[in-house]
């Protein structure tokens, strides 16, 4: 297993739809294809359940997984090709605690489930 760097890590985490699916995949217990991928990661961007989603708004987020989000998170080993789809790389856990301690530097708290790390998800309780 390679470590992934700081500055990889904080690079694949500037893209939210790169966070989104990389969530996506590892909360799957099986691989998951691109266009299962463009459809969470579109829900997620859009606050909406998968199935209520056009597929207009899916289409254009597959384009942008396949062209450049993907290879990327595949180059760095957060995930990998498996049949049929993605799966988790060597790097995925490294890469969910940058994005875990990222939110929690934020101030948003450390958000252990895979529904609060997706970009448009639950907004933690705050007492105000």
């Amino acid at each position: 297993m390679q470590d992934l760097a700081p500055l990889v890590a904080f690079d694949l985490l500037s893209a939210s739809r790169r966070v989104a699916a990389a969530v996506a995949v590892e909360a799957a217990d099986e691989p998951v294809s691109s266009g299962e991928l463009a459809t969470m990661t579109a829900a997620a961007e859009h606050g909406r359940p998968p199935g209520k989603l056009g597929g207009r708004s899916a289409g254009s987020v597959k384009g942008a997984l396949e062209r450049d989000h993907l290879p990327r998170l595949v180059a760095h080993d957060v995930l990998r090709d498996a049949d049929g789809g993605y799966e988790a790389g060597a790097n995925m856990e490294g890469f969910l605690s940058v994005v875990d301690e990222s939110l929690d530097q934020s101030g948003d708290g450390p958000l252990l489930t895979a529904d609060g790390r997706q970009p448009g998800g639950p907004v933690p309780d705050t007492d105000i």
